[in-house]
């Protein structure tokens, strides 16, 4: 079936509260779908960083080939390019915003028009034309100087990920969900009947990590009795959900920009888990990061703490670079540590690491292969390997019994002995 032609435009939101035009993003009657960057944008050698994958550090000329390039712009079917498929929700919040649409033959473009307004980072989509489209209820609000989608329902934002969240705002010792699309300062992820108790493992699982210096996203429980706003049927499998402060929406308004490592790599999908290896997201810290020594040291730790809790979710899209300010580039804070051990007793690494996906076969050796790889001193990464997993084991056993109940915490601490990084550390 044929679709209303039509072009959206894809603005970047700066530090001074100015949305500049990057480019457009346009549907053809025949659902194909292509980007393409405004000539200003792309002759300007001091312009904002919309991906990393479209930067050559150091090098303007390939940088400008990169974003005038037209061979990962383009998308079939419905379907788009697959940087802007990356800001689109999966699974259980898809499916509700899809309800929330009605009826209709909607695909991604649809998607993200009705989205737009409230996207991961400080990426703005605003419709440049009147044609119709199956977006659902939907009107306009002039926000950020833009004519910006303000859909009806519980769902006017975009969050990348499979699990069931929703945007939230404090509102004193309450949260409750946004009047409109941008206003979310939170997220909340709500308790499930089919993952029991995943707010609680997920916050321990944070702080405990946490406790052995990885810069985690903050997050704290709340009881989802203090929770307004969002329908009674997604708060009443649990006594508690999860709320992680945003970090690309600063509590004093605006946005910053975010990029995770699935949209540098144009991973779409389950290709999040096969596309790349913890290998190559150090290698992208190497190479973009603007303190890149200190984030490879950040992003070893995490893979540590992703062997220790048995995390083996901690695929490309749970990687994020952010861009604070003009020129600088850095890792984000880490989000989504889920001891997932609790719930598939024999899960492994989402990526391979040094050539293995079982948490038992990560040893020292491996590490300094990697160190070898991105030309770090091994005695330097082993040092820091060895202390992360000493501070694990000094810090874990008490903290694991205050946030976790007795069974899941012997759990979590007693599989430490089957690991080969525990026993090489102790020795």
């Amino acid at each position: 079936m044929a679709k209303t032609a039509a072009v959206l435009g894809v603005h970047l939101l700066g530090a001074d509260g100015h949305a500049r035009h990057i480019g457009i993003l346009s549907r053809a009657n025949d659902k194909a779908t292509a980007f393409l960057v405004d000539e200003a944008y792309l002759r300007d050698p001091d312009r904002s960083i919309l991906s990393l994958g479209w930067l050559v550090p150091g090098d303007e000329e390939a940088t400008r080939a990169r974003l005038a390039g037209r061979g990962d712009k383009i998308g079939l079917h419905g379907h788009l390019p697959p940087w802007f498929a990356g800001l689109l929700p999966e699974g259980a919040l898809r499916d509700l915003v899809m309800a929330e649409m009605g009826p209709g033959d909607h695909d991604q473009f649809d998607l993200l028009t009705r989205l737009g307004g409230d996207l991961p980072g400080a990426v703005l989509i605003a419709p440049e034309t009147d044609a119709a489209t199956s977006a659902g209820p939907l009107h306009l609000e002039r926000i950020h100087g833009l004519e910006l989608p303000q859909p009806e329902g519980v769902v006017k934002f975009s969050l990348a990920g499979v699990q069931l969240k929703f945007s939230a705002t404090p509102a004193g010792e309450r949260l409750t969900a946004p009047a409109r699309a941008g206003e979310g300062r939170c997220i909340l992820k709500v308790p499930t009947s089919r993952h029991p108790g995943l707010p609680e493992a997920e916050h321990a699982a944070m702080t405990l990590s946490r406790m052995i210096g990885i810069n985690t996203a903050s997050c704290r429980l709340i009881p989802t009795k203090a929770i307004d706003g969002i329908p009674d049927q997604f708060l009443n499998e649990g006594q508690q959900a999860l709320v992680i402060d945003r970090f690309d929406r600063p509590t004093g308004g605006g946005r910053i920009h975010i990029e995770d490592a699935g949209q540098i790599v144009g991973a779409v999908g389950e290709r999040k888990y096969t596309m790349a290896t913890y290998e190559t997201i150090l290698n992208m810290i190497r190479r973009f990061s603007t303190d890149w020594r200190a984030d490879v040291l950040e992003g070893i730790r995490r893979i540590v703490a992703d062997v220790l809790i048995g995390n083996g979710d901690n695929h490309l899209k749970n990687w994020s670079f952010i861009f604070p300010a003009p020129g600088e580039i850095r890792l984000s804070p880490a989000y989504d540590i889920v001891p997932t051990v609790l719930y598939a007793p024999g899960d492994t690494l989402a990526l391979r690491f040094a050539g293995t996906h079982n948490f038992a076969n990560v040893t020292f050796r491996r590490f300094r292969r990697v160190a070898e790889f991105l030309g770090l001193d091994p005695d330097w990464i082993e040092k820091e390997v060895c202390a992360a997993v000493i501070d694990a084991l000094d810090k874990w056993p008490s903290a694991a019994k205050e946030f976790l109940d007795d069974t899941r915490s012997k759990r979590l601490i007693q599989r430490l002995d089957t690991l080969a990084l525990v026993t090489e550390a102790r020795a």
